[in-house]
């Protein structure tokens, strides 16, 4: 079986789709199945190419065995609006011509953003090829959910059509939890044509370590509490409240590692060195192989989330690796994701958009010994409840049930 994958995001981009999209991938190639995954040059979050590619007609290269074809795409930062919709555009139109000329028996799609859908969709329609619809967020829902476009634009009303019509032609669509799926079937959606994978963690990636020394001496860690965020800095995220925490706890040995980029980025510098916050240290986005050394280095991580990013079918993918590094999280979010933590016991739910609950789960897990031992355990056991080996596997089902269950279009 030759499996054809369209999504905006791959590796060696450090993104949720990125991630999972590159991590079945791989596990799909050991399995004996072909795959060729049709991208775009690696430019996210910050619509910079990342050296040493080029942002080329079409470039081919090969990565753990899966054949990547990138297209050529109009590269914006992850911010804004219309820049980032011709950004999506660009890639839907290149996306589906170059699938034409890729073998595939079965073709895959990743949502978001809903063009790589929409190519996914007339690339199953033009080729008779069945194809299968990855939801891991509902656009347009998001879109207007953080503000970027409203319910009533020409647009948004445009992109609901569209995804009617992805639903209906998909011979199977995947979400990534059950949330998602139940919103799915309350717009009308058959239950019985839609999977749940949800997302999960590398554990050989993402392990428990020493921090590196290196590192420690490097952002002058030593001997400080270290309450990370590794991740990208975007509109979706309260960096607000983290940055309402450090300014509280200046002069303190609390201090804030912030790695990542994006939308916000420039803002939170603007804001450190406003308020002059000299236990704050910002670092650029790092190559995935540094990422788990620069979690290590974090006493506490936080995935700080904005009252309109919190959907109740939000899921972090990141809190599964937080988790896999045996870290105690501390979550601004409502829903799913910080029931999860809850449950698990693996970290402190907080109200989105709160500086005062962000404030106080900090200071606890800092005087509490006891409690961050307790956190850690449970994040342990998280890790090992959401294997990417096994999602992966499950994936490769969805996708073989997708190709048995179609029926090619009659012909005209």
């Amino acid at each position: 079986m030759h499996v054809l994958v369209v999504t905006d995001n791959f590796l060696p981009e450090r993104n949720a789709p990125a991630i999972r999209t590159h991590a079945h991938c791989k596990r799909w190639v050991e399995a004996g199945v072909a795959v060729t995954v049709v991208t775009s040059v690696p430019n996210f979050p910050a619509g910079v190419v990342l050296a040493p590619y080029r942002n080329r007609l079409l470039q081919r290269e090969r990565i753990d065995g899966i054949d990547v074809v990138r297209v050529w795409t109009y590269l914006a930062p992850n911010e804004g609006r219309w820049r980032r919709m011709l950004d999506f555009a660009s890639f839907g139109v290149g996306g589906f011509l170059a699938g034409l000329w890729q073998k595939a028996d079965v073709i895959v799609a990743t949502s978001p953003q809903l063009l790589a859908g929409a190519a996914g969709g007339m690339l199953g329609w033009v080729r008779r090829k069945p194809w299968l619809l990855e939801v891991r967020d509902l656009w347009p829902d998001s879109v207007v959910a953080l503000g970027m476009m409203s319910e009533t634009s020409p647009a948004v009303r445009l992109l609901r059509r569209l995804e009617k019509r992805l639903y209906r032609s998909a011979a199977r669509i995947v979400t990534t939890n059950d949330g998602l799926r139940a919103r799915l079937i309350a717009r009308g959606i058959p239950a019985v044509k839609i999977g749940v994978v949800p997302n999960g963690v590398d554990r050989s990636q993402f392990s428990p370590r020493p921090a590196p020394q290196r590192l420690l001496d490097l952002y002058n860690l030593g001997g400080r509490f270290v309450v990370g965020y590794i991740g990208t800095q975007g509109l979706a995220h309260d960096m607000e409240s983290v940055i309402a925490a450090a300014e509280r706890l200046r002069g303190s040995e609390v201090v804030f590692f912030l790695v990542g980029e994006g939308a916000r980025h420039h803002g939170l510098v603007k804001q450190v060195r406003q308020k002059k916050l000299d236990n704050v240290r910002l670092v650029r986005s790092v190559p995935a192989s540094e990422v788990p050394d620069h979690i290590a280095c974090c006493n506490a991580v936080l995935v700080p989330l904005r009252h309109s990013a919190t959907l109740p079918d939000t899921m972090p993918s990141k809190i599964f690796e937080l988790a896999a590094m045996e870290k105690p999280i501390v979550i601004g979010a409502e829903g799913i994701a910080a029931d999860l933590i809850r449950s698990r016991h693996a970290g402190l739910a907080v109200p989105p958009e709160d500086a005062d609950a962000l404030l106080a789960a900090i200071l606890r897990l800092k005087d509490e010994a006891g409690l961050a031992d307790t956190l850690r355990a449970g994040a342990r056991a998280l890790a090992a409840e959401y294997s990417r080996d096994a999602f992966a596997a499950r994936m490769l089902d969805e996708i073989k049930l997708a190709a048995k269950i179609h029926k090619p279009p009659a012909s005209a």
